[in-house]
């Protein structure tokens, strides 16, 4: 996009930075708003990039299904990398504000999807540990419970028995839930990571998780304003997740260019925020600053 030299005095500039910056629990709204504001420019450009998600994916997956034993192992890391896609995309319309829907397979290009791979197995292998272990530690307790339930015992007994291992059924929750928000962690980042500025697996795993641990509030907010959402777009006979689905990953890519990047360079002093503000001001949507995405913008 052409601009003049005043826009280019005024307007933010952005510039990636491998240390991801620290912004608060205001950080979850803002990160929403930055993808609402993308889905909102080419709303029905989105509503047609999830529809094609959508059939692409069921595709995929009917013909893995097909494949004895390989085929469902397979079929959830390639709909992961047709998944970062949609990241793609989301990048192409920040910065170029155009949408090539085009993009929705740049994960395959250049061999990115062994990294996008690499790092979905090591967040399964995180959440498979913490299911392991807590199998291990409270497993006996469920096992006596589900066994009771799958045979011919009363509700009464199999009620008294949930009732005696509540403890258990409780660490067995715990457990999971803390392994799996590190393994939601470990994987948070690692799409645009990988796509936009060409980490491998490891190294975009590592950074993913270092960004979470420094935006623990944020994130928490986040996702629990995007849990509400989705809650509520089911309601008018699930049509609203044609807009929540692709604003869940927009609103990602949102987190990542909030917290990787540094804002209004040269304007703000070593403050680090957005606007000048420390990340409290708002992102916009024309900027100055050179393009990390190569081939995907041009």
């Amino acid at each position: 996009m052409e601009q003049d030299n005043n826009s280019s005095l005024t307007e933010p500039q952005e510039v990636f930075t491998p240390i991801p910056q620290a912004r608060g629990a205001s950080g979850g709204v803002r990160w929403l708003g930055l993808g609402w504001d993308l889905i909102k420019e080419r709303f029905w450009m989105w509503v047609g990039v999830i529809i094609i998600y959508f059939i692409v994916s069921l595709i995929i997956s009917t013909i893995l299904g097909f494949i004895p034993l390989i085929g469902p192992i397979i079929s959830p890391f390639i709909t992961t990398v047709l998944a970062t896609g949609l990241i793609a995309i989301a990048h192409q319309q920040y910065e170029t504000q155009r949408m090539d829907v085009d993009n929705l397979f740049f994960g395959f290009y250049n061999k990115r999807y062994l990294s996008i791979m690499g790092a979905y197995g090591i967040s399964f292998l995180i959440l498979l540990f913490g299911i392991i272990l807590a199998v291990i530690i409270s497993g006996a307790a469920m096992m006596d419970v589900i066994y009771a339930a799958s045979s011919d015992y009363s509700e009464e007994i199999i009620a008294e028995m949930m009732a005696d291992n509540t403890s258990g059924f409780t660490l067995f929750i715990i457990i999971i839930a803390i392994f799996g928000t590190i393994s939601t962690a470990a994987y948070w980042f690692v799409p645009a990571l990988v796509l936009v500025n060409g980490y491998k697996a490891l190294p975009a795993v590592k950074a993913s998780l270092s960004a979470v641990k420094i935006n623990l509030a944020g994130g928490f907010f986040f996702f629990i304003l995007l849990l509400f959402i989705l809650v509520v777009s089911i309601i008018p006979f699930g049509l609203g997740l044609l807009i929540t689905i692709p604003l869940s990953y927009t609103a990602m890519y949102g987190s990542y260019r909030d917290v990787f990047y540094h804002h209004n360079v040269g304007n703000q002093g070593n403050n680090g925020g957005i606007g000048g503000n420390g990340g409290n001001g708002t992102i916009s949507l024309n900027k100055t600053a050179e393009s990390n995405i190569g081939k995907l913008v041009s």
